[in-house]
């Protein structure tokens, strides 16, 4: 999450501001294909003090970040169903924060124990979002997780770390994306990781993650018959009270053979664009795919979070929700 430093407000004033009514519409590059109608959830924009949002999707279901267990305060955690399933730890690298979950199915060990799901998440112990790591959480029921530690450690030169990742189950090899943020550039790295003994994991290689058109962050990845699927923010951010985040969504695919070689330098093709136009929102961002266990593309579906400028930062962050739409 981006830029967490926060005080207190009193939002009694934004309960006066409803729901945005959603359109079923085109997307705004010639070419791209119809999306089907929206759905947003059914709560006062911002009158709860709740934000959702950095969703990821695995076999239908939907794990997110949220500050619901502390309404109207900045605390994020992973949320599933309404509940919060992963949280911070005190004294640990991730006690200020926990978000961006991405998981994944397969045959991971820690500690004696066998386990069929393996987290990515990003965590910090700052307030000031910089030095984001990256660390894996295991489970075998979605609900109740268990943290094994940091896979990715971020530079302590105060700049934003690592973070934002994406995990695929290639056929048993596991690959790590995740966006860096340093004082030269942002960009995003992937790295496939051996993850069968969690005690002790290993990375087997990093390659760089280009585009002709954009440099990339902030990115999910999905694969399906011979072609790899990416969607990330639209650099430059729009001016405004939103200015660190992005206004619309793009979404990528490239062929690509399942090996970690082929993943630098991939001639990716624009297919969509979701902004405004699709979504009723002026800010479309934290974008994911609708995928199944191993983070194959289930349906051409996209969840994107959305926001709002409705008052100042703090405010603004409780428009944060997020919706399906077709791509």
């Amino acid at each position: 999450m981006r830029n967490k430093l926060f005080t207190k407000k009193n939002l009694l004033f934004l309960s006066q501001f409803v729901v945005i009514t959603l359109l079923v519409v085109i997307c705004v590059t010639p070419g791209y294909q119809k999306h089907r109608r929206i759905i947003e959830e059914e709560v006062p924009l911002a009158g709860l003090g709740i934000y959702k949002y950095c969703p990821t999707s695995i076999n239908g279901n939907v794990l997110y970040c949220s500050n619901e267990a502390t309404p109207g305060k900045v605390k994020d955690g992973i949320c599933f169903n309404g509940e919060r399933v992963l949280a911070t730890t005190s004294g640990s690298w991730d006690s200020v924060q926990v978000c961006d979950p991405t998981i994944v199915e397969g045959d991971f060990s820690y500690q004696g124990e066998s386990y069929s799901y393996l987290m990515a998440y990003l965590g910090c112990a700052t307030y000031d979002c910089t030095a984001n790591e990256v660390g894996l959480a295991v489970s075998n029921d979605l609900v109740n997780w268990t943290k094994t530690g940091r896979v990715v450690v971020a530079k302590r030169d105060g700049y934003w770390g690592v973070g934002q990742p994406s995990l695929i189950n290639y056929e048993g090899n596991i690959y790590l994306f995740y966006t860096s943020g340093t004082a030269s550039r942002t960009t995003t790295y992937v790295e496939q990781i051996d993850c069968a003994n969690l005690d002790e994991v290993e990375s087997l290689g990093r390659k760089h993650i280009t585009c002709s058109y954009d440099f990339i962050s902030n990115a999910d990845f999905a694969y399906d018959d011979g072609l790899l699927y990416m969607t990330c923010d639209t650099h430059p951010f729009p001016a405004g009270s939103l200015d660190f985040i992005s206004s619309k969504q793009s979404v990528y695919s490239a062929p690509w053979d399942g090996t970690l070689d082929a993943l630098e330098g991939m001639s990716w093709e624009r297919i969509a664009q979701i902004g405004i136009e699709t979504t009723g929102h002026e800010r479309n961002h934290n974008g994911c795919f609708a995928r199944d266990g191993s983070g194959r593309l289930s349906s051409r579906t996209l969840y994107v979070s959305t926001a709002d400028a409705i008052g100042d930062w703090s405010s603004n962050l409780y428009t944060y929700r997020f919706m399906t739409v077709g791509f």
